[in-house]
């Protein structure tokens, strides 16, 4: 679980995304990196933002004397974080992506998807986030997202904008 939570790593999961593109869709391959920095961007400043004013503690911080006590388990594989746990910004940025990768390559639409599920999983399995966190981060990044490309296709129609 703890390899499948880097999908949702935005710097991660951005980078090997635009290298596959580059060698499975190099026609397009301006259009998707500016289509995915925008689904990216977009949902990244409201989850940012949502966690600086929720200010959510982790599972670990708020459960910590249960821990101690043995009475809660929590998986932690590795280091943790401490601060913001909602939304969940792994859950985010995984539903924008498959947002995104489907709009790109519409025949794998439900393998992203089903990706975005997993790396949701993995944070609550990896003890980082409450249940309700990677919710809150799929629907964030799903709907964000899905604006987001609505507006993009909406200004490229209406400006006949070309990226090669």
């Amino acid at each position: 679980m703890k390899a499948v939570t880097f999908l949702g790593n935005g710097w991660v999961a951005y980078w090997i995304i635009l290298v596959f593109i580059y060698i499975y869709n190099r026609s397009k391959f301006k259009e998707s990196f500016f289509l995915l920095f925008l689904t990216q961007i977009v949902p990244g400043i409201f989850d940012i933002t949502i966690k600086r004013l929720v200010s959510r503690p982790r599972p670990i911080v708020a459960l910590h004397s249960l821990i101690e006590a043995g009475t809660v388990h929590v998986n932690l594989l590795g280091r943790h974080l401490t601060e913001h746990s909602f939304p969940s910004g792994h859950a985010t940025t995984a539903f924008s992506l498959s947002v995104a990768l489907s709009y790109i390559f519409p025949k794998h639409r439900k393998l992203f998807y089903a990706l975005a599920f997993i790396v949701a999983f993995s944070r609550v399995y990896n003890g980082e986030h409450y249940p309700l966190d990677v919710v809150a981060g799929g629907i964030l990044g799903y709907t964000l997202a899905k604006i987001t490309l609505v507006l993009y296709k909406r200004i490229k129609k209406i400006n006949g904008y070309n990226f090669e």
